[in-house]
């Protein structure tokens, strides 16, 4: 398995093939798990802020979930950067970004520029949170 930055295209693509909604933009930091045979399997985007950077958009193929591949993709694209790095996870994702080092986020400490994310999610899913993964804490 290959860990590479990639391209709006090549995202795109993948999101589209896989039934998701997300795309990618050309400001965006993106970047792929890309298996032996060439074939992309998983994917995210680092989007960049004043000040941090979020984390977007994590998605493994289907025939590839339960691997690792996710794992180890955001590990390998967060180490590129010395920035805080917020996300948003799903209630599922949640357990997954503890394993990485990521801390929940008191309302009162959200960046005022997720604040709108941040309550957009709060109203469509239980439990929608913040986390942050500080390299300067650690």
């Amino acid at each position: 398995m290959k860990f590479k930055k990639s391209d709006c295209v090549k995202l795109n693509q993948f999101y589209k093939r896989n039934k998701d909604k997300a795309r990618a933009k050309p400001d965006d930091f993106m970047f792929a798990a890309i298996a032996n045979n060439q074939e992309i399997v998983a994917v995210l985007r680092l989007l960049p802020y004043d000040g941090f950077l979020l984390l977007r958009s994590v998605l493994t193929s289907e025939t590839h979930r339960g691997e690792g591949i996710g794992s180890q993709l955001i590990q390998r694209a967060t180490a590129n950067f010395s920035e805080r790095i917020y996300t948003l996870p799903t209630p599922n994702a949640f357990s997954l970004y503890q394993r990485l080092g990521f801390i929940n986020v008191v309302p009162a400490e959200i960046p005022a520029a997720l604040l709108t994310s941040y309550r957009r999610i709060r109203h469509s899913a239980n439990a929608a949170t913040v986390m942050v993964l500080d390299k300067r804490l650690g």
